[in-house]
């Protein structure tokens, strides 16, 4: 019976010092970022124009930029943009001031007021900034291009970055002299749809005004990107 309990507690002792046993599947985990792009031609643009006038009369100031944004608008409308295309980007006003003589006196206002319009014709967008500046426009703040539907896009880009995470986790765990045994988790960091900023506006205001050559723009490419991280098992 001795010599039984001494047995038990030998094998017992044993088991502790051994540790627990590796799982089934179970090795070294890796975990890999993988991104992916893709470039895709715009169909839509926003162009942001606007009015900004000066005068020490405040009312002055804004009807004077009233009655030019609304010359815009109809200027756009006559051009063929849909009134639903067209939205109010921003109004402000604000109070100029004389610091001279360590004193703050006003001396005068500012007011500004920007339309945003909206269109799928890429190819007359200088056209539409030419009419609006014929309008009494004197401010271009922005044109973007971007795509009506990414979704096809994202799915491109989301494909690549997961590529992209798996060939990098190849090159990692052969490096290591390991193999991916399987893939643990994926998850998606995000998608982003933007404007690659190459797209080019100049404007020839003397030529304009002559009735030739006007706004240049040049559409550049939508940039959709798409980052993933993965986690593997390797073995």
């Amino acid at each position: 019976m001795k010599k039984l309990l001494v047995l038990l507690t030998c094998v017992a002792l044993l088991a502790l010092c051994a540790g627990p046993a590796l799982a089934e599947g179970e090795g070294t985990k890796l975990t890999v970022s993988g991104s992916g792009t893709v470039l895709v031609e715009s169909d839509l643009a926003v162009v942001t124009v606007g009015v900004r006038e000066a005068s020490t009369d405040v009312l002055v100031a804004q009807s004077t930029v009233n009655e030019k944004i609304a010359a815009i608008k109809q200027a756009l409308l006559d051009a063929g943009v849909q009134e639903t295309e067209i939205n109010t980007d921003s109004i402000n006003i604000y109070a100029n001031y004389d610091y001279s003589d360590n004193t703050e006196v006003i001396v005068g206002y500012t007011a500004n007021n920007s339309l945003s319009v909206r269109t799928t014709d890429i190819d007359n967008v200088g056209a539409l900034i030419d009419a609006a500046f014929a309008a009494g426009a004197n401010t271009l703040d922005n044109v973007q291009f971007t795509v009506q539907d990414d979704s096809e896009a994202r799915e491109q880009a989301l494909t690549k970055a997961v590529e992209d995470a798996r060939r990098k986790a190849e090159v990692l765990a052969a490096a290591a002299g390991l193999q991916i045994a399987s893939i643990e988790s994926i998850a998606e960091s995000g998608v982003y749809t933007y404007d690659s900023m190459r797209n080019y506006a100049m404007m020839d205001a003397a030529a304009t005004e002559s009735g030739g050559a006007g706004t240049l723009v040049q559409a550049a490419l939508v940039s959709v990107d798409a980052s993933v991280s993965m986690d593997f098992i390797l073995q």
